[in-house]
């Protein structure tokens, strides 16, 4: 039961009768209503009762009335009704001026009706009452579902919100921006004990009791919504009601974020190629590339070309295309709390990929973030045919911004040069082609030709083996049994095969000085036209 005093006593029969005393305390709420035959009934008592006698047990003693309600008022009783006219025809003057000092209501019942009566109409009316605010919510919950089914990009959310509640609405980004307030609390009374945490609490503001809860979709803090309430009855009463319009919320801040990150690209994009094509500074690069926000410019990031040309397609596949690349992103579930950005320069889809910084100094976690971005790209057919991309160094802070993409760029160049036919190229690999780039290519063929010599001398077949086996050791960093799954053969093969390479070129494969020779050697046979034959 969830009664005032005040309430209980406009209910009928109950208010036939009348407030003796205790005026003060009427906003006492009722729990449970409970009867009093004898004078120990105060042992049982909970916090919250009504209770309702005929003075029995305390007709000869007024003083013993006194002390009954001094004991109630120490329960925190809602109240004491009691019947005149069988033991008591009034209530004794000392009674109602303890009552008075402990602002303990104190009700005269109607003699005519009997005490089930009355508290069958109560729990009536709580019934009742209890019906038309379930279907009210109900009515509540209905209008944000049609809210939500109908919104579009013109909505006014944060207004229609406020409308559906019926109470005033906060809204609070996950930074501290207020970007609706109709609670009449001012924007420092809210955020008066900023941060909060993502937790559903009560708290006060100037004085008014708010409800906050957080704003999250798949994982990522959008903000919070404020629910200004009359009392904790109500807030959680309606709480899984604030909870459906978070959600509701969280779905228009996730898109407001999202249209604003792709401006912020779209405009990073645009000014990038005006750079390439020599229109634009560095400086003017790196001013809308601060637009994406200095959180993301605070982890480090990869950059990353695709090699799908999109000039065939329109501006809205284009925009469709990146909100897909976005939206699929954010759902997987190795990718979802990972930031990114991506936008077109010069028909290429470019990105700006946030790698963890726990993840930035072991080289094989923060490519395997990397690839997994590209094969996810490649696995959902963008481009057409074979769709590679090119990735740079781990890359920290936005000045070296533009080294990032100079580097894709390369590894894209260097790809095409030595025949790389991956659909997935990290410029790490590509370094030491990248540093020789400009060595002659007589230097190099003699390279080969004296390093490789004792062993292309063999049998063309052998020799071919020999070789393949190689470059396959290498390829897997040295990984035996990475390189016999790829060569489809025991690893005890790859062991015998590398031990007779070494001895066929004297050199020692436990040398990192011998291991470079032969890292520079296998480079210059892919740089080199003719593989370095002679």
């Amino acid at each position: 039961m969830h009664l005032t005093v005040e309430d209980a006593l406009t209910i009928y029969p109950l208010s036939e009768g009348k407030l003796a005393a205790g005026k003060k305390g009427v906003t006492r709420m009722i729990s449970s209503i409970n009867l009093m035959d004898a004078p120990d009934v105060i042992n049982w008592m909970k916090e919250g009762e009504l209770l309702l006698t005929t003075a029995y047990a305390i007709r000869d003693s007024p003083e013993e009335f006194v002390t009954l309600l001094q004991k109630l008022n120490e329960r925190g009783s809602s109240g004491l009704g009691i019947k005149l006219g069988r033991y008591w025809s009034e209530i004794p003057e000392i009674v109602l001026l303890e009552a008075d000092r402990l602002s303990f209501p104190l009700i005269e019942l109607p003699f005519e009706f009997t005490f089930s009566e009355q508290i069958t109409a109560l729990f009536q009316s709580e019934f009742q009452r209890d019906t038309r605010r379930l279907n009210e919510l109900l009515e509540t919950q209905k209008k944000l579902v049609d809210f939500a089914m109908q919104a579009d990009e013109y909505t006014n959310y944060f207004q229609g919100i406020t409308s559906i509640l019926g109470r005033p609405v906060a809204v609070v980004t996950a930074e501290g921006l207020v970007l609706h307030n109709v609670t009449g609390c001012s924007e420092q009374e809210l955020l008066s004990d900023w941060p909060w945490h993502l937790d559903n609490r009560f708290y006060k503001a100037a004085g008014k009791l708010l409800y906050r809860t957080p704003l999250l979709k798949s994982g990522t803090s959008f903000g919070y919504l404020l629910v200004q309430t009359r009392n904790l009855q109500e807030a959680n009463e309606m709480e899984g009601i604030f909870h459906q319009a978070a959600v509701i919320l969280s779905y228009h801040l996730e898109i407001i974020r999202n249209q604003e990150a792709a401006a912020a690209g779209r405009r990073l994009g645009m000014t990038l190629e005006r750079y390439l094509k020599g229109n634009a500074s560095p400086q003017t690069v790196l001013e809308f590339a601060e637009v994406l926000g200095s959180g993301f410019w605070d982890f480090p990031y990869v950059c990353m070309i695709s090699s799908a040309d999109t000039s065939a397609w329109d501006q809205d596949r284009r925009r469709r295309r990146l909100r897909e690349i976005q939206e699929r992103l954010q759902e997987h579930p190795k990718t979802a709390s990972l930031e990114s950005h991506h936008f077109y320069v010069m028909n290429r889809v470019y990105s700006l990929l946030r790698i963890p910084k726990g993840e930035a100094g072991e080289r094989k976690q923060y490519e395997q973030t990397a690839r997994l971005y590209a094969d996810l790209m490649n696995a959902w057919g963008y481009g057409n045919g074979v769709n590679a991309c090119y990735i740079s160094k781990i890359r920290t802070g936005i000045d070296s911004l533009i080294d990032g993409f100079r580097e894709c760029a390369e590894a894209e160049r260097i790809s095409v040069e030595l025949g790389i036919t991956e659909q997935v190229v990290l410029f790490a690999d590509l370094e030491f082609a990248y540093l020789f780039r400009h060595l002659p290519q007589e230097v190099m063929n003699r390279y080969c030709s004296y390093l490789f010599r004792p062993l292309l001398d063999k049998d063309e077949e052998y020799a071919g083996e020999m070789m393949r086996t190689l470059e396959a050791y290498f390829a897997n960093n040295g990984q035996v049994n990475d390189t016999a799954r790829e060569l489809f053969i025991h690893r005890n093969t790859v062991l015998y095969r590398m031990e007779k390479i070494a001895g066929l070129l004297n050199l020692d494969l436990k040398n990192t000085d011998d291991l470079l020779k032969l890292k520079l050697g296998l480079m210059f046979r892919h740089l080199l036209p003719n593989g370095g034959k002679a």
